[in-house]
């Protein structure tokens, strides 16, 4: 049986070299998957705000600094980074690129079902993600 961190790493990865049909094999048809940009996604849904992001950030990666296994569930910490050269879809309307770049802290909780992800939980700070790229105003210092 595939291990968690395994699948977890085997995910990233495919969603970084922008291999979609690698991300569903590893994914249940009918997983959940919950993000700032959405929650209850269907794997499609979820696949297309990564496909949005790759239009708008072809270089993005994660960097899987741990990778935290418990039997069928598994915790990871990481950053993703990227550059905005492509436009980007958002709820207001397409930002062309600014050229910046992103770093973002994540964290995922992911929960195997069988030999596969049956859920996926996604947590980042999408305002820090608009700050650097110059699209929001930075947060006033407490």
């Amino acid at each position: 049986m595939t291990d968690t961190a395994t699948l977890a790493e085997r995910l990233f990865a495919a969603i970084d070299d922008h291999r979609y049909d690698d991300a569903l094999a590893v994914l249940q048809p009918d997983a959940v998957l919950d993000t700032p940009l959405g929650a209850g996604l269907s794997t499609e849904a979820w696949l297309g705000i990564n496909r949005s992001f790759a239009g708008s950030m072809p270089d993005g990666r994660h960097t899987l600094r741990e990778v935290t296994p418990d039997g069928d569930r598994c915790a990871v910490e990481g950053t993703w980074s990227g550059t905005h050269t492509g436009p980007l879809a958002t709820p207001g309307g397409e930002v062309p690129p600014t050229g910046r770049s992103v770093v973002l802290p994540f964290c995922a909780v992911i929960t195997r079902r069988g030999e596969r992800i049956g859920r996926l939980t996604v947590y980042f700070d999408s305002l820090s993600m608009f700050v650097q790229l110059g699209l929001a105003p930075e947060p006033a210092a407490a």
